[in-house]
């Protein structure tokens, strides 16, 4: 089993401030503009999902039949029999339903946060994904 929390907001506290001092001038513009607090809560509202990911904490799990995946009003859980292949980055890595590479897997796969874990992570999903067509690499 292997259980990590990554949160973004926390470990990247340089790039927080800037966004956070960001966000403050841009509602300082929207209200200057507009004159209406309604409109900057609706702004604050709009901001807040798009930047889910990047304030509220997640959760990950991985044990030997499912992931499962935690964070505030959010649980996701999916058997690793549902994963075909997967694909790495800088941040993170993706998991697909598909055998190969398609432009619907960015709405069916799941996207893993690495956080400080890569290594694990990488290891922990090669024992549980099948082994990827050579033509692919991570």
């Amino acid at each position: 089993m292997l259980t990590w929390v990554v949160h973004p907001f926390v470990e990247n506290r340089k790039r927080s401030v800037l966004l956070i001092a960001f966000l403050v001038l841009i509602l300082a513009l929207v209200y200057l503009s507009t004159k209406s607090i309604y409109i900057v809560l609706l702004s604050v509202f709009f901001f807040g999902l798009g930047l889910y990911k990047y304030f509220v904490p997640f959760h990950y799990k991985f044990d030997q039949r499912k992931i499962v995946v935690l964070s505030f009003l959010y649980r996701f859980e999916k058997k690793w029999e549902s994963f075909r292949s997967f694909y790495a980055d800088s941040n993170g890595v993706l998991l697909s339903p598909f055998d190969r590479p398609s432009r619907l897997e960015n709405f069916r796969g799941l996207y893993i946060q690495f956080g400080s874990h890569r290594e694990e992570v990488i290891n922990f999903i090669n024992q549980k994904v099948p082994e990827k067509p050579a033509s692919i690499k991570h």
